[in-house]
């Protein structure tokens, strides 16, 4: 008998740390803050900076265009859950849905802009205005220069810090050591496209998303499409870019993972140049594949250009 009690409360035992995990699993689970980025590359730096003490969701995920998205009704609730949206804010032609959908569910939780503060460049300093309107512009793809990444982490762990106090040492801990990476891969950038002889570093790609990753590092770019992909080029503007190339012997041609691939495939054939692969700047690329990261994308687009810039 004095077996079996004892086998007994050894059982209870067991059942009540059992019950004591799936208590704190729960309240671990309902403490978790509902957040929301717009589009993949500040989904992928909150997912580095929070782990999984919140609960995120991206609207545009990885491949998608954020210029042309349309938000469901599904995206409509997950953002007037939100306590805090995270957006780029740099352009109104990048996110133009957002303010409309932020007032259509009555939002009412923390807007943050995750670029305040970036270096960003206008359209008159990179000579070349991308809308209808003669005012000038900001490029939104500032991220695309790691320091501005550095400072996109920040602004990411300074909103969930104050949103979360309680977990704020983890989240700057995070961001300290993510941002480490960020200044690793910059240090990396720097020394890959720097073994290339300046005259070389000249590239025309299919989307002008790269201006920011282009001056971090010394690269002259050109590009079909501009700032968005709302517009196709003429074919006036197609035979002008051919004769710059054909001029200035350009081989180096890349394609972007969002842009229609045929106008850059037409001045390819024309030219007699070849296409170096995919470049990514918007988006990131599915689960699995080559640039499927912040960090990833960025070390894919400096290798796949001084691969490509080689050949000039």
């Amino acid at each position: 008998m004095k077996r079996n009690n004892s086998i007994r409360a050894q059982f209870r035992l067991v059942l009540a740390g059992l019950a004591i995990l799936l208590s704190v699993g729960v309240a671990e689970a309902a403490e978790r803050i509902k957040v929301v980025a717009t589009f993949s590359v500040i989904g992928d730096m909150v997912t580095n900076v929070a782990g999984d003490r919140v609960d995120l969701v991206t609207l545009v995920g990885p491949g998608g265009d954020t210029e042309l998205f349309k938000p469901s009704m599904a995206d409509g609730k997950s953002v007037a859950e939100a306590r805090i949206v995270f957006m780029n804010d740099l352009n109104d032609e990048f996110e133009p849905w957002l303010e409309p959908l932020l007032k259509q569910v009555k939002f009412s939780g923390t807007k943050i802009v995750v670029s305040r503060g970036a270096k960003t460049f206008t359209s008159n300093e990179e000579r070349a205005p991308r809308s209808k309107s003669a005012e000038e512009e900001i490029d939104q793809h500032a991220w695309l220069d790691p320091k501005n990444g550095v400072i996109y982490v920040r602004n990411i762990a300074a909103a969930l810090a104050r949103s979360d106090p309680a977990n704020a040492a983890e989240y700057r801990a995070r961001a300290d050591a993510y941002i480490r990476e960020l200044q690793a891969t910059d240090a990396w950038a720097k020394a890959e496209i720097a073994a290339l002889p300046p005259a070389k570093r000249r590239i025309l790609a299919s989307h002008d998303s790269l201006q920011y990753l282009a001056r971090a590092y010394g690269i002259t770019l050109l590009s079909i499409n501009g700032w968005t992909n709302n517009s196709e080029p003429s074919a006036a503007e197609l035979a002008r870019l051919a004769q710059q190339i054909r001029r200035e012997n350009i081989h180096a041609l890349f394609l972007d993972s969002i842009t229609d691939p045929r106008a850059m495939q037409q001045i390819a054939r024309e030219t007699g140049a070849s296409i170096g692969g995919t470049l990514y700047g918007d988006a990131l690329s599915k689960p699995g594949e080559e640039a499927d990261t912040y960090l990833k994308m960025l070390r894919h687009d400096v290798a796949t250009l001084k691969a490509g810039m080689m050949k000039n």
